[in-house]
């Protein structure tokens, strides 16, 4: 028997090329929810969501989460001022910390949650990080392609030693972080 995962994703702009591998990839067959910030978060932790790309500043909070792949949404200090004019919600806590490579978004999972099945989401993670540019022509920000592709060009997806320990060091840091809804 196959169990059909489901996924909780913000849906912005930042998110696009996870969210076309996900649906696109072709062997990861998932229940994909496209939510605000904090309704993925809360889809996580009432257990509506097996796996969640959540932000980063909620993950302590969220009981028996785990990171479950090198990927992330994320940024590093030399896109800052692109990053900084961003009105993707997934930047928005990270504004203070800017000097600092940061993942604003984790891929959490609930600990029953099979390496087979993460494993998977990782493939059909890469396929859509391989596709940038079509991932954008099958999103909302098609009408622009272009100057979307300029901004997601700013985003780093790849989960480093350097944005663990800067997020350890915002985790330290004791902020309290509630996601803002979806500006548009």
């Amino acid at each position: 028997m196959v169990i059909v995962p489901r996924i909780a994703v913000v849906s912005c702009l930042s998110t696009t090329p996870f969210i076309y591998g996900i649906r696109q990839e072709g062997n990861f067959p998932a229940e994909l929810s496209l939510l605000d910030p904090q309704e993925t978060v809360r889809a996580f932790a009432e257990r509506r969501a097996d796996i969640a790309l959540v932000p980063a500043g909620a993950v302590p909070s969220l009981s028996g989460a785990r990171i479950v792949t090198e990927y992330c949404v994320g940024g590093v200090p030399a896109e800052l001022a692109m990053l900084a004019e961003s009105r993707d919600p997934l930047v928005e806590a990270w504004k203070p910390y800017g000097q600092l490579p940061c993942a604003f978004a984790l891929w959490v999972a609930h600990p029953e949650v099979s390496p087979e099945t993460v494993e998977s989401l990782r493939t059909a993670l890469i396929w859509g990080l391989e596709r940038p540019y079509e991932a954008l022509l099958d999103s909302p920000w098609s009408a622009d392609p272009g100057a979307a592709y300029a901004e997601l060009a700013c985003f780093d997806y790849i989960f480093d030693g350097q944005k663990d320990k800067a997020l350890k060091k915002f985790w330290d840091s004791g902020l309290k972080v509630a996601p803002r809804t979806n500006p548009g």
